[in-house]
């Protein structure tokens, strides 16, 4: 059975979208964020430093999506860009303290989307599954 006809890119694309609309779901009614913004405040808050180009690069968007995400994020009080002051040209992205509690409030919440998919495919199927995404994401870019 080839990808083409199981209809592999289709029904990917459908899984991920359904975890996504269960994600944003539950994200929005703990910490009113998307899974999307969550996963930039996540990434801002582990990080010392960070700039725009560094998030665009590690969540695989390109500038302008970032751009706009981190007008409503700023809009919305939960982060602020600060002058770096190694270069004074350049704006870093910190959490105000409303993102640091937003972000908290999402992790002791829990993620819900994960633990049904825990317990329809179990961890040998996971790992399975993980392991061939990793393998579309590395080897076909």
């Amino acid at each position: 059975m080839s990808a083409r006809n199981q209809r592999f890119y289709s029904r990917l694309q459908l899984a991920a979208h359904a975890l996504k609309k269960i994600s944003d779901r539950q994200l929005l009614d703990v910490a009113g964020v998307t899974t999307a913004q969550m996963s930039a405040l996540a990434l801002i808050a582990s990080e010392e430093a960070s700039t725009q180009t560094l998030l665009a690069k590690r969540l695989g968007l390109n500038d302008s999506a970032i751009t706009a995400m981190m007008r409503r994020l700023i809009d919305l009080d939960l982060v602020e860009r600060v002058r770096d002051d190694q270069d004074g040209r350049a704006w870093l992205l910190k959490l105000t303290q409303s993102g640091a509690e937003t972000v908290e409030r999402a992790g002791a919440a829990g993620d819900q989307a994960s633990i049904q998919v825990d317990a329809l495919l179990g961890e040998k199927t996971i790992a399975t599954v993980v392991a061939a995404m990793e393998l579309i994401i590395n080897e076909l870019d």
